[in-house]
């Protein structure tokens, strides 16, 4: 399953801390979250990765449909990590009172566990279901290692 669970996080520059909730498990809602398109508007969000906690590059790119979402990771490059993980964001990575970028949400919905490495092209599939139960609009992807709570990058997306 892709939705692992929900991550409430104080990104504060380049840390989150992880709540253990779980989420409504693929659950389908009768309506998608507020401003979130319908499954038959499709809509594409993109963007470039801004470097975090480690150097991170390349563009996420979602696309929806009627069956769900598509995530796809191009030309991707990140620093080393033990247990890289996705995540869509509610927030975009801004500039915080010490300059450092930092998200303007705490809420995040972990992709799981992904078979990322540090480089290359992915493509996650993100079911109709998974998809409406975002509580707000996606607003960034965001790359981090869960085993020492770092947030490597994240893409601020436009439509």
């Amino acid at each position: 399953m892709l939705l692992a669970g929900i991550l409430v996080a104080g990104l504060t520059g380049c840390t989150y801390s992880y709540t253990g909730a779980e989420p409504p498990g693929g659950q389908s809602t009768s309506t998608p979250a507020p401003g979130v398109a319908a499954p038959d508007a499709p809509v594409t969000l993109q963007g470039q990765f801004q470097s975090q906690g480690a150097a991170t590059t390349g563009t996420a790119t979602i696309r929806t449909s009627a069956s769900g979402a598509v995530l796809q990771l191009s030309d991707f490059a990140t620093g080393p990590g033990d247990d890289l993980r996705l995540a869509l964001s509610a927030g975009t990575a801004i500039p915080g009172p010490n300059g450092d970028l930092e998200l303007s949400s705490s809420t995040l919905i972990e992709l799981g566990p992904q078979p990322l490495g540090n480089a290359g092209s992915h493509r996650i599939e993100i079911s109709t279901g998974m998809w409406e139960a975002m509580p707000t609009p996606v607003r960034s992807v965001v790359v981090y290692n869960y085993t020492d709570r770092t947030v490597y990058g994240t893409a601020n997306l436009t439509q």
